[in-house]
């Protein structure tokens, strides 16, 4: 006869807990321990990793009921272990001191687990896309998150974070971010940061935003490629001269600071003159007639049509529709934390827990013949609050649930649009870049490179 608890079901029948054993399937065995040698912590590496992204799952209003409910989830897991500690001041100093080691650990498997998740999903056409993207999430008007993270400068605006992420398009699943205070490091510095993730051969497809020099020479120079929308604000060069073949696509990013010179005279030395970018700009126009154009590091239109390009920069969609799981159907699109250390701690476990929802589902979606790119957040979070307590239910199991939870598929006859919008400001279109002629100077000074011996006669 089994054993019974002061809530009614079996110890036996917790054991075998639905989540706890989906959820142990991305968490790895080695380097995040369930038992601590030392029997004073309470909150093993692994518990606290469990403990953060229940957290980051429940729907509760408050931190101390998110942790509360995370804290009782975890007790029907492990019923026959030594329970976690009742404290949630404990639990937040214990992710304060390890939580930062535990989470890097964890991406590090998790991205593994997306190779591995994804198999057939991993390409298209070819192609390894990953899309780029950043998003503010508001912050407690405390005194310490206004000094940790500081304002962005708009009316009645508050302390913020701004956090860069970069997703694997195929799938829709996440493969990494950084984060940050709205005064600190801006959209393309986190970009950078990031770009050490990428496997080598990948295509990053990014907004507006993302065209700086520097940047888009370091995602070269790894071996990479890129697809980024380009406005007003980009200065191209046509006719330059580099290369022996310009097609009627081919232009040059190459900023007068990049050309060591000022804007009358030749450069003395080419000490400090960087070579020009070799790119190709697409101009395409969308379903309202409205020019589109796409900057890329493929010049040849054989390797990359323009239809394929316009094909694979809409799929760079995905990361708003990530954005609106995340901040909507999750409901973190402001943190609780009134402390920067808090607030910074939920942001970060909030996208490991819409990452671990992703994992869960697409899993058993590709097991199911679906494509990962169709699972729903918003079905995938009910069927995992659903599970929260662990009882035994008639219904399907778990992972017969999750490989139902797919975007329907009906067809939309009205508009999205609600009657009672709040009212923004309309925003300008980014337009056309200037791609103008290269001037005589340009044209004299690519051939005094072009003229040097190699392979290092300038600064490159």
């Amino acid at each position: 006869m089994s054993r019974r608890t002061s809530s009614g079901p079996s110890v036996r029948g917790f054991y075998n807990h639905p989540l706890r054993e989906a959820m142990s399937v991305f968490l790895p065995h080695r380097g995040l321990p369930l038992l601590c040698e030392d029997k004073r912590v309470r909150w093993s590496d692994r518990m606290l990793a469990m403990a953060a992204v229940l957290m980051a799952w429940s729907g509760a209003a408050t931190l101390l009921d998110r942790f509360n409910q995370a804290r009782a989830t975890l007790v029907a897991m492990y019923p026959t272990r030594r329970r976690p500690g009742v404290s949630s001041e404990g639990f937040l100093k214990a992710l304060d001191d390890r939580g930062q080691r535990v989470l890097t650990m964890l991406c590090d498997y998790w991205r593994s687990c997306v190779y591995r998740v994804a198999g057939g999903h991993w390409k298209i056409d070819g192609w390894l896309l990953f899309g780029v993207d950043g998003s503010k999430f508001d912050c407690p008007r405390t005194l310490a998150n206004e000094a940790g993270f500081g304002i962005s400068g708009k009316g009645k605006s508050g302390p913020q974070q701004l956090l860069t992420c970069l997703f694997h398009v195929a799938s829709g699943m996440l493969w990494g971010w950084t984060s940050d205070g709205v005064q600190g490091r801006g959209e393309p510095t986190q970009l950078k940061e990031l770009l050490g993730l990428l496997p080598s051969g990948s295509m990053l497809l990014a907004d507006a935003g993302y065209t700086g020099y520097d940047l888009l020479k370091m995602i070269m120079n790894q071996g990479n490629h890129f697809i980024v929308r380009v406005g007003r604000n980009v200065k191209l060069i046509k006719n330059l001269g580099y290369i022996e073949r310009e097609g009627q696509q081919t232009v040059y990013l190459w900023p007068m600071h990049k050309q060591g010179r000022n804007k009358r005279s030749m450069p003395k030395h080419l000490g400090k003159v960087q070579p020009p970018l070799v790119l190709r700009l697409i101009e395409l126009h969308d379903v309202a007639g409205k020019p589109v154009c796409l900057l890329t590091s493929v010049t040849s239109s054989k390797k990359l049509s323009n239809a394929a390009a316009a094909k694979i920069y809409r799929l760079r969609w995905g990361i708003e529709v990530m954005w609106r799981g995340l901040k909507q159907t999750l409901d973190h699109h402001k943190m609780l934390g009134k402390t920067p250390a808090a607030a910074r701690a939920e942001l970060n476990w909030a996208m490991a827990g819409l990452w671990m929802l992703q994992l869960l589902t697409a899993s058993r979606i590709i097991s199911a013949g679906d494509s990962p790119r169709n699972h729903s957040p918003a079905k995938a979070l009910r069927i995992v609050r659903q599970a929260f307590d662990g009882r035994p239910r008639r219904a399907r199991s778990l992972r017969r649930q999750l490989s139902e939870a797919t975007k329907d598929t009906y067809r939309r006859r009205g508009s999205k649009q609600p009657r009672y919008r709040r009212q923004k400001r309309s925003q300008r279109p980014p337009g056309k870049p200037e791609a103008r002629m290269a001037s005589a100077i340009e044209k004299r000074l690519i051939q005094r490179i072009l003229e040097q011996p190699p392979p290092n006669s300038f600064a490159a």
